[in-house]
């Protein structure tokens, strides 16, 4: 009798790609199993007028794939990792989180090369306040419009001509297969990434030890060390969709190197800092970047967004 394991996910095209490579993956170990799909639409998905810091945060494309799991509908489910909020559910856990894909932001045009090739007033379509913050800083002649939807929409409204060009993450285009859309790769001092960007994250229920086992075949160690920092950052800053934030870490040859940003999200005032160490230390360097932050002007940034209650002119997201 074949073992039957069950994956919730989302029901989006890049959702499904992800969670197919993992049913592959496991099914490349565990050749007896019988592995199938539970396609799941999220509130989160459902919503596309409004700002997720309007409606609850980036934690609404993980509800619905949660409670089938706290309800034995399904055994594990995929999550991109830059969609998980810092603080989990206890009666849940990442069994794994898989090698990462290339974390950065990538700049798609029909027409320009790069964001230094736009012209003095560009249209811009993101859904990122991360990414806003740090461009108009940048390049603050830049003009942004909010942008929601899955990927195969947002450049079908790009190349509607509604915008100039917009951002995405590299690592979702690469995993649909268009690669060729990419007109620039955003290096991290331009735009750092969102915490867990490019990773692909197995959520189990917590007492579930069998699974657990199993599924530490597909964890990829440097990958977990990095996303650890980089998550301790932001759980510190108790960062969530309405604050612009950043956390990029690489790990090397046992030296794990952070970076961390918070900004307003007119991108007049970002706060940057890193830490340099040894991978055993990486919640610590997390906390302590943090902690630096904080020093230098993060509880005014935070303060300052919290009154204004995100009342911002380009209403965007950070997801």
């Amino acid at each position: 009798m074949k073992k039957i394991l069950r994956i919730a996910t989302r029901n989006s095209p890049l959702a499904l790609t992800q969670a197919n490579f993992i049913r592959d993956k496991l099914l490349f170990f565990y050749p007896d199993w019988h592995i199938y799909l539970i396609p799941i639409t999220t509130y989160g998905d459902t919503i596309l007028n409004k700002s997720l810091a309007k409606i609850g945060g980036k934690g609404l494309f993980m509800k619905e794939l949660e409670i089938a799991l706290l309800q034995n509908q399904a055994d594990i489910a995929i999550h991109s990792m830059k969609d998980v909020p810092v603080y989990n559910n206890k009666e849940l856990c990442f069994s794994s989180i898989c090698k990462r894909e290339n974390a950065l932001d990538a700049f798609i045009s029909n027409h320009y090369h790069s964001i230094d090739s736009l012209p003095y007033g560009a249209k811009i379509g993101t859904s990122s306040l991360r990414r806003q913050c740090q461009l108009i800083a940048y390049r603050p002649d830049l003009i942004f419009i909010p942008l929601r939807g899955n990927i195969e929409t947002r450049l079908k409204k790009l190349d509607k001509k509604k915008y100039d060009a917009i951002i995405l993450a590299k690592a979702g285009l690469n995993r649909l297969g268009l690669r060729n859309r990419i007109s620039q790769t955003i290096p991290a001092e331009i735009s750092l990434p969102s915490c867990g960007q490019g990773a692909i994250g197995i959520q189990s229920r917590s007492n579930d030890k069998k699974i657990i086992i199993l599924l530490k075949i597909l964890n990829d160690k440097t990958t977990n060390i990095e996303i650890t920092a980089e998550r301790a950052f932001c759980k510190k800053l108790q960062s969530g969709c309405q604050i612009p934030v950043g956390s990029y870490a690489i790990l090397k040859k046992n030296k794990l190197w952070l970076r961390g940003f918070i900004g307003l999200p007119d991108g007049t005032k970002i706060l940057h800092g890193e830490r340099i160490g040894t991978m055993n230390l990486v919640k610590k360097m997390g906390y302590s970047l943090a902690k630096e932050l904080f020093q230098n002007g993060a509880k005014k940034i935070l303060k300052k967004i919290n009154i204004n209650n995100i009342n911002i002119k380009n209403e965007s997201i950070n997801y």
